[in-house]
């Protein structure tokens, strides 16, 4: 594992690549999204896709999680395999299942890249922090619990409330042996009432060899309502939907573990973890599923273009490579990088849209703003190509993409039938109604020919292409 880099892909394969005890902290925070449709968890039916592509398929009961739960269940030495023959009995063929499985793998490899007085911090919500506590007690051992913090926020309530409002997350902190790092000096608050609590030792003595008790502040307990959600800072949201604060993995990074020591966060998200380690003098090391992820740490939450992310194609055999192995990894990433676009949720099935994206433009104005795109990293073929002219006409957008490999990839017909589609107007300028765009031509510097896009995930309109 590289430290001061960043992942492309799965972390789940990541890991099973590297050699066992490089982290000294793990901080994850893994998909799931109980606001999406929570009932749906304990049926049958598929749940509810996050906001980010990357997700989807997280907490869907398939053929993936099936074939997940059978391994599982098939490997009697898995440190998980009697935990997850639980949740198979009590929650069934279930999106709550299959979540838990997907868990169960990586929380295993998790654990042997740990070092042995490593520690791991799980951040989950209430809808699921019982179940995974069951899990980590399976991988980690029960007897290496050594906290659950309660994370706590104010918010508004809403109209015709039928229960109190659901304001806190849950935070588990595993050993992984009997050793561990615990800074609480680096920790420490300021006491509300200036002082320290009167009677807080046992006989209501205070320790006679510490003349600074009191002003040092105390050391926080387990419930934690003293940091904010990112929402209602101004500076440092940056609409990504799972974005937790920087005080919070301050807090968290400064307690267990030291300076120069190896974070990993193999969800990292937007990179709070990162930049939280990159501050306090930690080496660190983050991966995605999410390409969009990965562009928003290096340039807009660090503003390093020049940090490495394996997994991103560097060159165009590099493209080719991902095209083979990963495809859909592939689709997301050069959707990605159209500045404006972002990868359709859904990846089978997806209607001939691989991507989708708004024109920003008057709200008077009569004409569609949608953009939409479609890839083929394989051979071009005429007919299909035909058939991403008919979506571009179902879907009444304002242009088409059409991505390839190759700059020469499209074939005479194929252009020629681009060409009839003709142009649009956005205020003086005109665009191509159906264009071709390629790989090649990303490396090359030449971007797709379109208008001023609004961001697809904050809606405003984009500040700056920062994916080139």
């Amino acid at each position: 594992m590289k430290t001061n880099c960043l992942y492309y892909g799965d972390c789940l394969d990541w890991m099973r690549q590297w050699d066992k005890e490089q982290a000294d902290l793990v901080y994850l925070d893994p998909p799931f999204n109980s606001n999406a449709d929570y009932n749906i968890l304990f049926g049958a039916q598929n749940g509810k896709p996050a906001q980010m592509r990357a997700f989807q398929d997280t907490w869907k009961w398939d053929v993936a999680a099936e074939e997940r739960l059978r391994r599982l269940q098939n490997a009697k030495a898995h440190a998980a395999h009697r935990a997850v023959a639980g949740f198979a009995a009590v929650l069934g063929d279930s999106g709550l299942l299959a979540y838990l499985t997907y868990m169960a793998e990586r929380l295993v490899e998790i654990r042997r890249i740990l070092k042995p007085e490593g520690g791991v911090f799980l951040h989950c919500d209430p809808t699921a922090s019982h179940y995974l506590k069951v899990l980590m007690d399976s991988v980690f051992g029960g007897g290496n619990f050594r906290n659950e913090i309660v994370w706590g926020y104010t918010g508004p309530g809403s109209p015709g409330m039928r229960q109190f409002n659901r304001k806190h997350d849950i935070i588990l902190w595993y050993s992984k042996g009997k050793r561990w790092t615990f800074n609480a000096n680096a920790v420490r608050m300021p006491h509300r009432d200036g002082g320290p609590h009167a009677g807080g030792f046992e006989g209501g003595e205070r320790p006679p060899d510490d003349p600074h008790y009191g002003k040092l502040g105390k050391v926080p307990e387990t419930w934690w309502t003293d940091i904010a959600i990112v929402a209602r800072s101004k500076t440092e949201n940056l609409k990504y939907p799972t974005q937790k604060p920087l005080k919070l993995l301050r807090r968290i990074i400064s307690a267990a573990s030291n300076k120069g020591d190896v974070v990993f966060d193999p969800f990292c998200g937007c990179g709070t973890t990162i930049a939280a380690a990159r501050e306090l003098g930690r080496k660190w090391a983050g991966v995605d599923i999410s390409s969009f992820a990965i562009d928003l740490v290096r340039h807009r939450r660090l503003k390093d273009a020049k940090i490495p992310a394996e997994g991103i194609p560097a060159d165009l055999a590099g493209a080719r490579k991902l095209a083979k192995e990963r495809p859909l990894d592939f689709e997301a990433w050069i959707i990605s990088r159209v500045a404006g676009l972002a990868p359709n949720q859904k990846q089978s099935g997806d209607g001939g849209i691989d991507g989708r994206g708004a024109i920003v433009s008057e709200k008077e104005s009569a004409q569609s703003n949608l953009v939409i795109a479609q890839v083929k990293g394989g051979k071009f073929s005429l007919s299909q190509f035909r058939d991403f002219l008919h979506v571009v006409g179902r879907e009444d957008a304002a242009a088409g993409v059409y991505i390839t490999l190759t700059a020469n990839a499209a074939s005479a017909a194929a252009r020629a039938e681009a060409a009839k589609q003709g142009m649009f107007k956005i205020g003086a300028s005109e665009y191509p109604k159906v264009q071709f765009w390629s790989v090649e031509e990303y490396f090359n510097g030449a971007k797709a020919q379109l208008p001023a896009m609004n961001d697809p995930y904050t809606g405003k309109p984009m500040q700056g292409d920062f994916f080139v």
